[in-house]
């Protein structure tokens, strides 16, 4: 199994510096020593929502943060992660980004297990702790959600995931300074993986939409 791994990495890193890099070879060339992106993608660590995919992404377009279950933490409640409030932080402050999009999916192991509790979460002491700012969250979809079917919760929770998320993206200052001036937006979406549509919160509507 080991030796079939090995395989596929070095037939990887073969079809990318040879065909993947020769042809974006200009564009490499021309982000070799900077980089500006404009719009800063906090999504899910999952393999199967690879933004760069999903986007259609050249190098150099996307700054990219990727965790269980696309968090930001809440500076309200105290929640410190530096890992992910130093990218954010560059991200806005540094790079200067134009947009933040928090992208949600369907089939989410993490918003899934943050609803189950410790049916899953039981023997994963590092992620039960990781997903503990989501009990309350998971708590008031399992209230409203009572006579809804599994498929319903589980979409119910990671689009009600995203808009807290974006909730708490707010409550920092240098965020929220730079998004009342006009010059920074924030999105929240959801990827569904069985037919590759992505839908975008609508304020005004208060539900996801299909962008295309």
């Amino acid at each position: 199994m080991q030796e079939e791994v090995r395989s596929k990495i070095q037939r990887g890193l073969k079809t990318f510096q040879v065909g993947k890099y020769e042809k974006s070879k200009a564009i490499y060339k021309e982000h070799a020593t900077q980089q500006n992106p404009d719009i800063l993608y906090i999504g899910c660590s999952d393999s199967r929502v690879s933004p760069e995919v999903i986007l259609d992404a050249d190098p150099g377009e996307l700054f990219v943060l990727r965790n269980i279950a696309n968090k930001v933490p809440s500076l309200k409640k105290n929640e410190m992660d530096p890992t992910t409030m130093s990218a954010i932080e560059f991200a806005v402050v540094v790079l200067n980004v134009k947009t933040i999009v928090i992208c949600g999916h369907s089939n989410c192991g993490g918003c899934a297990a943050a609803l189950s509790g410790e049916k899953t979460l039981g023997t994963l002491p590092y992620t039960k702790q990781y997903l503990e700012p989501l009990k309350e969250l998971s708590e008031k979809v399992t209230r409203e959600a009572f006579d809804k079917t599994d498929t319903e919760k589980a979409r119910m929770m990671e689009e009600q995931n995203v808009l807290k998320q974006l909730v708490h993206l707010r409550e920092y200052s240098f965020i929220n300074k730079r998004i009342e001036a006009g010059d920074l937006e924030i999105q929240g979406w959801r990827f569904d993986i069985g037919s590759g549509k992505v839908e975008r919160y609508n304020e005004k509507t208060d539900s996801f939409r299909p962008i295309i």
